[in-house]
């Protein structure tokens, strides 16, 4: 009997167990080490596997950290979702998601890196390799964005919570400069700082020289930008 076939052309009935045990303990090893550091036979080890079996499912290193790296951030954006849904007020949203995106870049760093300097850190300047990389995480990214889109929104009207589609969140960003403007803000604000902050270790030292402390900037930042955001106001 001829086996069902991923898009990859690689077998996957009967087998979907094995290589997501793989992807799952490699997304692991790669948000703690980073794509440099990552020893595939490493985690081969722990899964009690052969090298062969890894090939067998991933034509090649890259794919593989790609896949973990979408992996770990499919987890990320449901928790970023998660975290919303939970949320009462606007303010709770937008600080929910802020505070989201730094602990996880400071927790997964490894993957967070792969996300946004995938050229880089996947080793390759194969023009496709990066390319299916981009396609497979446009979609997430949406979905984040999206939900940071839906916590502008409720502060800026005084709404409760509610999550917007990616659709809806586009259009208010092309016809309401004000939200367009924020949106923007708070998202390159919040993972800059995020980046900032996950590869902080080296400047510890200077910034305790100076009595600098990144967390107390951060939350007098969000509570800044809470403010702003709330006294701009929004319309449909």
């Amino acid at each position: 009997m001829r086996r069902a076939t991923g898009g990859n052309g690689r077998s996957t009935a009967g087998s979907e167990g094995t290589r997501d045990r793989i992807v799952a303990t490699t997304a692991r090893h790669l948000a703690e080490l980073g794509p440099r550091a990552l020893e595939l036979r490493a985690v081969c080890i722990e899964l009690e596997i052969s090298p062969s079996l890894v090939n067998y499912y991933f034509a090649s290193p890259a794919e593989l950290i790609w896949t973990a790296a979408v992996y770990g951030y499919t987890q990320h954006v449901a928790e970023q979702q998660a975290a919303f849904d939970r949320a009462r007020t606007g303010a709770q949203a937008l600080e929910g998601w802020v505070r989201g995106t730094i602990e996880w870049t400071r927790e997964h760093p490894g993957i967070a890196a792969v996300i946004d300097f995938p050229m880089l850190a996947l080793s390759t300047e194969g023009m496709a390799t990066t390319e299916q990389f981009t396609k497979d995480l446009s979609g997430l990214s949406r979905d984040n964005v999206a939900t940071l889109g839906s916590a502008v929104w409720a502060l800026m009207t005084g709404r409760p919570p509610t999550r917007l589609s990616s659709a809806r969140v586009a259009v208010l960003i092309k016809l309401n400069g004000e939200f367009a403007f924020w949106i923007s803000t708070v998202g390159f604000g919040g993972m800059g700082a995020a980046m900032w902050i996950a590869g902080r270790k080296p400047y510890t030292f200077l910034w305790r020289a100076f009595g600098f402390s990144p967390d107390r900037q951060i939350d007098a930042s969000i509570r800044e930008l809470i403010a702003r955001i709330s006294a701009s106001g929004g319309r449909e």
